[in-house]
C-alpha cells in the first residue's frame, strides 16, 4: 500500500465489505462514514449489485457517488447516469466462444433496471425468482431485447467458479472484462476495461481527486482493480484469499463481522 495519506474518497464494497450478518449496516459503519462525510471526505458505494438492490443501502448515509453492476453503472447526484454498457455484437460473439469451450452454460442479462435469462441459466441459490423481469427463449433473443447490458452473466451448474474464471479469462478475455463476486459458478462480464477501479478513477478525475488521496475497501476478486487503484486499498480479513495475498501489497481491514470498515474510517479519521 502506499504511503499513507488523509483520503478525500473512501470508496466500499457492501456485500462482505460493508455489509455484516444478515447483510445489514452496523450502527458503527454508519456511523464512521458519516464522521468521514461531515469532515468533507466524498463516500462511494462500488457493488455489483444493480441500482435497485443498492438505493436502501446508499441511502443510509451520504453517498457522492453509487457505483453498480462492477462500474458499468455510475450514479452522481444532478447527473446524468454514466452507462458503459457491454455491445450486443461483442456479447453475441462472447456467448458463442464461451458455448464451444465449455459445456452447459446459461446466460443472463442485467440492465440495471431489469434482470433477464434464457431457460438454460439456473437461479443461483440465492436469488428470488421475483428478481427476474423476464426469461427469453434464447440467448440470442435475450441479447437482441436486452439494452443497456450492463452486464452479461454466465452461470455452470457444474464448475467451480475459479476453473470457470480461468477458462473464460482464456477464451473471451480480449473481448470482456471477465470477473466474479461469489460462488455457485457464476461470471460476470463487462465491456472491456470496464470494471471498479476504472470507474472510480473516472469518477474520481471528475473530482480533481488522485488515486493516491482514495481508500478503497473490498472482498473479492471483483474489487481488486479498485483496490490496487486506490493508494490506500484494504482487502478484508474474512475475504477472498487471492486478495491477501502479500504480493498484492494491499492493507487489511478487519473482518466485515467486526465493522472492519468502521475500524479502518475511524483510525484514518482520528488521523488527521
Amino acid at each position: 500500500m502506499r504511503h499513507m495519506v488523509f483520503p478525500r474518497v473512501i470508496a466500499t464494497d457492501l456485500d462482505g465489505t460493508l455489509l455484516g450478518s444478515g447483510g445489514l449496516v452496523s450502527a458503527r459503519n454508519r456511523q464512521a462514514l458519516a464522521a468521514a462525510a461531515d469532515a468533507g471526505v466524498r463516500v462511494v458505494v462500488s457493488t455489483a449489485r444493480p441500482p435497485r438492490e443498492t438505493w436502501h443501502i446508499s441511502s443510509q448515509f451520504t453517498s457522492a457517488a453509487v457505483l453498480c453492476g462492477n462500474g458499468a453503472l455510475a450514479h452522481l447526484p444532478d447527473e446524468e447516469p454514466l452507462v458503459r454498457a457491454l455491445s450486443p455484437e461483442t456479447a453475441g460473439t462472447v456467448v458463442e466462444k464461451l458455448r464451444g469451450a465449455l459445456p452447459d452454460l446459461g446466460f443472463g442479462v442485467e440492465t440495471g433496471t431489469g434482470f433477464f435469462h434464457e431457460p438454460g441459466y439456473l437461479l443461483e441459490p440465492w436469488a428470488h425468482r421475483d428478481w427476474v423481469s423476464g426469461v427469453l427463449d434464447s440467448a440470442e433473443e435475450l441479447l437482441e431485447r436486452t439494452s443497456p447490458i450492463a452486464k452479461l452473466l454466465v452461470r455452470s451448474g457444474g464448475t467451480p467458479v475459479h476453473l470457470l474464471h480461468e477458462a473464460a479469462v482464456e477464451t473471451v478475455g480480449s473481448l470482456v472484462e471477465v470477473t466474479y463476486s461469489g460462488g455457485h459458478g457464476l461470471l460476470e462480464l463487462s465491456a472491456s476495461g470496464v470494471n471498479k477501479g476504472t470507474t472510480l478513477a473516472l469518477v474520481c478525475e471528475r473530482w480533481g481527486v488522485a488515486a493516491e488521496e482514495v481508500a478503497a475497501f473490498g472482498d473479492m476478486p471483483n474489487d481488486l482493480a479498485a483496490l490496487s487503484w486506490a493508494g490506500m486499498g484494504y482487502a478484508m480479513a474474512d475475504g477472498h484469499p487471492d486478495l491477501l495475498d502479500p504480493a498484492l501489497g494491499l492493507g487489511v481491514a478487519p473482518a466485515s463481522t467486526e465493522d472492519g470498515v468502521a475500524r479502518v474510517v475511524e483510525r484514518l479519521l482520528a488521523g488527521r
